[in-house]
Formats: C-alpha cells, sequence, structure tokens
C-alpha cells in the first residue's frame, strides 16, 4: 500500500525550539551566575581565587555547552515525538477543506500505537469524517448528475428562484422556450427580465410572501412558437427544513396549447353535431305533427308531400350518423385491411353509383389511369373516391366536367379528382378538412351534405400514410389531389 506524504509542522516546532532555547539560555546564564557568585563568595579567603575561577569558568562554559547540546536534541527528539501527529492532523484538515482532495484512506496499522496522549484517536477521528465527507460528496455528486438528467428529461420548463427574485436555476427547456442565452443562471438575473408576463410575475412573487403553493393559467408568446402559447404554472414554495423559513420558490410551465386545442375543437364538434342532428330532427317534429292532423281531418291525399319531406330527413339524419361513426372508428385506431386495389375497378364502381347524379346534372367525367393497382384498404380507397367526386358533382353547374386521374410517381399512387367548377376561395381552403366545415352552408344543407365528407377523407389519407392537398382558384375549378404511399402505412397518430 502506498503511504501518504507524511506532513510535519516545521513551524509550530521552530516556535517551540526557539522558546525552548531562550529559556534553557536563560536557565543557564543565571545558574551560572549564581554559581560563580556562590563560589566567589565562599572562596574568597584562597590565596588561589583567580585561579579557581579561571578554571571554573571553564568548566562552567564545558558543562553550559554539553546541557545546551543536550537541551537542543532533547528539544528536537521531543518536538517531534509530540508535533509529528499535529502534522498529520493539519494536514488531514487541509484534505477536508479541499472539495476534491483524492487521498489515500488509512488502515488502522498506519496509525503509530506509540504516539502519546490522544493524538492517534484524534487523527483516526479525522480520518473517518474525512472518508464520510468523501462518500456524501460522490453521493451527492451522483445525485446532482441524476437530477440535471431528470431536469433535462422533463418536457415542461422549470424555474426556481431565489427571495430576491434571482434565478437558482432552470432546465433547457425553459431555456428553449422562453429564449434564455444563457446556460446557466447568473447573480445578474432577474425574473423580470427573464419573463415580462404580470400574471407570472404576481404567482412568483405571492408564492415568496405568503408560502403557498399556487396554480396560474396564462398565455404568452414564446421564442420557440411563433402563436401565443397557453401554460399552467404551478409555483411552489422553497423551505429550510430546520427554520421553515422560504427561501425561494420553483415553478413548473406545464404547456397546455394542444389540450386547450382539443377542447375547442370538442366543444365545437358537439356544438355543430348538435346542431347537424337539430336541423332534420325539427323538420321531422313539424311534419309529423303536420301528419298528424292531416290524418285526423281525413285529407289523406295531402300526405304524399310531406312523407317524402319526412323520408328525406330521414335519409339526412342517416348519412349523418354513419359519417360520424366513419370519422369515429377511423380515430379511434381501426385497422386498415390492406389488399392490392385494382383502380380501375374502383372507379367503375363509384362512377356506377354517382350515375343518376351525374346524368341530372349532365357533367362529363374523364378517367386517366396510369397505376393499375395500390396497395390499400378497397373500402377506405372506395370512400375517398365516392366523397371526392361526389362534393364535385355537387357544386359544379350543369354540363360541367370532372377528370380522375390514378398515376404512379417514386412508388406511390396518387389519385387526382379535378373540375371546372367556380373554385374555392383562398380564405376557406386552410379549414376545408375540419368537420362540418363548408363554403356554402346553406347550399351544403339543401344538397344533403354533412360537411363530413373532406374531414373523412384527410383522416383516411393520414391512417394510410399519405395525405390529401387542395389545389383551387376562382373560377379555375378545384383538384383534390390524394398520395397513397408504396411501402406499408406509417399508421400516424390521427390529429383532429
Amino acid at each position: 500500500m502506498i503511504r501518504p506524504r507524511r506532513y510535519f509542522p516545521w513551524k509550530i516546532v521552530g516556535h517551540y525550539a526557539f522558546r525552548f532555547a531562550l529559556f534553557y539560555g536563560a536557565v543557564l546564564v543565571v545558574a551560572g551566575f549564581s554559581i560563580r557568585y556562590y563560589a566567589i563568595k565562599t572562596f574568597l579567603g584562597s590565596p588561589d581565587v583567580v585561579a579557581a575561577l579561571g578554571e571554573f569558568d571553564e568548566y562552567l562554559s564545558g558543562l553550559g555547552a554539553v546541557l545546551a547540546v543536550a537541551g537542543a536534541a532533547f528539544a528536537a527528539w521531543s518536538a517531534r515525538l509530540y508535533f509529528e501527529p499535529m502534522g498529520r492532523v493539519v494536514q488531514r484538515a487541509r484534505e477536508l477543506r479541499r472539495s476534491r482532495a483524492v487521498a489515500p484512506v488509512l488502515a488502522a496499522d498506519d496509525y503509530a500505537s506509540e504516539e502519546p496522549g490522544e493524538w492517534a484517536d484524534l487523527e483516526r477521528a479525522l480520518e473517518r469524517i474525512r472518508s464520510d465527507l468523501r462518500a456524501k460528496a460522490d453521493q451527492l455528486s451522483r445525485e446532482r448528475e441524476e437530477l440535471a438528467a431528470l431536469l433535462a428529461g422533463v418536457s415542461d420548463a422549470i424555474l426556481a428562484v431565489d427571495a430576491q427574485e434571482t434565478p437558482l436555476f432552470f432546465n433547457p427547456q425553459f431555456t428553449l422556450l422562453f429564449g434564455v442565452k444563457a446556460a446557466r443562471p447568473s447573480q445578474s438575473m432577474k425574473l423580470a427580465e427573464i419573463l415580462r408576463t404580470p400574471d407570472v410575475l404576481d404567482a412568483f412573487r405571492e408564492v415568496l410572501v405568503s408560502g403557498a403553493a399556487r396554480t396560474v393559467a396564462f398565455a404568452a408568446r414564446t421564442a420557440r412558437y411563433p402563436a401565443p402559447r397557453h401554460f399552467s404554472l404551478s409555483v411552489a414554495p422553497l423551505r429550510d427544513k430546520d427554520t421553515d423559513r422560504t427561501y425561494g420558490a420553483v415553478g413548473i410551465f406545464h404547456d397546455v396549447t394542444e389540450l386547450k386545442q382539443a377542447e375547442q375543437i370538442r366543444i365545437e364538434f358537439v356544438g355543430n353535431a348538435s346542431h347537424e342532428l337539430r336541423t332534420p330532427l325539427t323538420s321531422i317534429k313539424g311534419y309529423v305533427e303536420t301528419l298528424k292532423d292531416d290524418v285526423k281531418a281525413g285529407r289523406a291525399d295531402a300526405l304524399g308531400p310531406f312523407l317524402d319531406i319526412v323520408a328525406k330527413n330521414v335519409d339526412r339524419l342517416i348519412l349523418l350518423v354513419n359519417d360520424l361513426l366513419d370519422l369515429s372508428a377511423i380515430e379511434s385506431g381501426a385497422e386498415l385491411r390492406k389488399s392490392a386495389v385494382g383502380t380501375r375497378e374502383v372507379t367503375e364502381s363509384v362512377l356506377r353509383q354517382l350515375e343518376g347524379k351525374r346524368a341530372s346534372k349532365s357533367i362529363g367525367i374523364r378517367v386517366d389511369i396510369r397505376a393499375e393497382s395500390l396497395s390499400a384498404d378497397p373500402r377506405r380507397v372506395e370512400q375517398v373516391l365516392m366523397n371526392l367526386v361526389h362534393n364535385a358533382i355537387k357544386y359544379i353547374p350543369e354540363g360541367g366536367a370532372i377528370e380522375i386521374r390514378w398515376r404512379e410517381e417514386g412508388g406511390d399512387t396518387f389519385l387526382s379528382v379535378k373540375d371546372n367548377g367556380p373554385g374555392i376561395p383562398l380564405e376557406h381552403q386552410g379549414r376545408l378538412f375540419e368537420r362540418f366545415y363548408r363554403v356554402d352552408a346553406g347550399r351544403s344543407r339543401e344538397q344533403g351534405g354533412t360537411g363530413l365528407g373532406l374531414s373523412i377523407v384527410k383522416h383516411i389519407m393520414l391512417k394510410h400514410g399519405g395525405g390529401v392537398q387542395l389545389h383551387s382558384r376562382l373560377e379555375e375549378g378545384a383538384e383534390f389531389v390524394c398520395r397513397f404511399p408504396g411501402a406499408g402505412p406509417a399508421d400516424p397518430e390521427i390529429r383532429p
């Protein structure tokens, strides 16, 4: 085992030796003069006093030198005996003071058993303290790294401030979201300089004053997103565990923008669905009441037109409910039953079903097939084509033209349905695939539309891993292009 280099307290030994030498020299001088005085007084009457004093001085000088050397040797030996353990204690204390000191741990045999007094016990105690501190430092380092990794992995932004509103720490998500340029907090930062939203500042200040947790909702623009984002901010106090004094506050910024949007879509969907259901039900109820009155009055010949209207509204309700069920099934993750779909066969099937509507408006339909087949769910492909062609027939004037084109490009199959109708205004194109959205709501309802057809088309295409695009200009018609990927479906999450 490699032993550490011994530390010896030379400064303390030097002070000790200097004072010991002064004291020892003073003792020798006083003793010499005392003996000399006694000798002079005793031998004053002797004729050989002068010679005796000379011999005595020589003897006294020699004795003093011998005693001085012996005293110095004894002082050095005793100093080393007593102060070498102190040196090790000082060395341990210095290692304890260095936060990242790496010193070997000494075994019990490394301590000299002959050290006087409690020096060995004190040194062992300091060594145990040093070992405990090093273990705690390693543990704190691991916990700090784990906490940093945890905060970096949290998707929410986190900010902690002290009582003076100076940031204590924040995670990387906070810097990205709110555009903080510094990677770490500094004493020059202030909360009001980082976040300028009054609701956020008031929440932190109230928690710092009252010591009670608070939750607040706010909307603000961020550096990461151009549009305002909605947040739910939870602020909790930071307390000293010994004094229970609030020394800071920590806030967690939970982005609830998607939840707000989903909630708004749900509210709009419920409102639109209720409205769409209420209209035919109200009409049915009114005509049924009229039919009851006619039956009571015996006017059976007038029942026919009313029954036709009731049947038309019932058909509209059935169509609406079927579309809602289809849309719900697609969004809920119903599995696609993919197989080889012949483009010619599915196109002919759709045109046969729509032949009556096409003929009533004398609309010409041209079919261009340059892709014979694709891998997809046959029922869903037919549903996509049916909705697109049906919409084109409804909205273009009599004598118009529709072109259905299938083509293959880059391994993907593209379906294009183009008409020469009035086109779709630009301000409506961004919302055209939303549920129940109509460019002309009144006209669409008169023609029996539910407002769900294009939304169903979009979700079917997303379910296949593809997409749908609209190209349209006023008075130049509209073209819907659907892309079916050549590989297996990516099955992305359907978002409303």
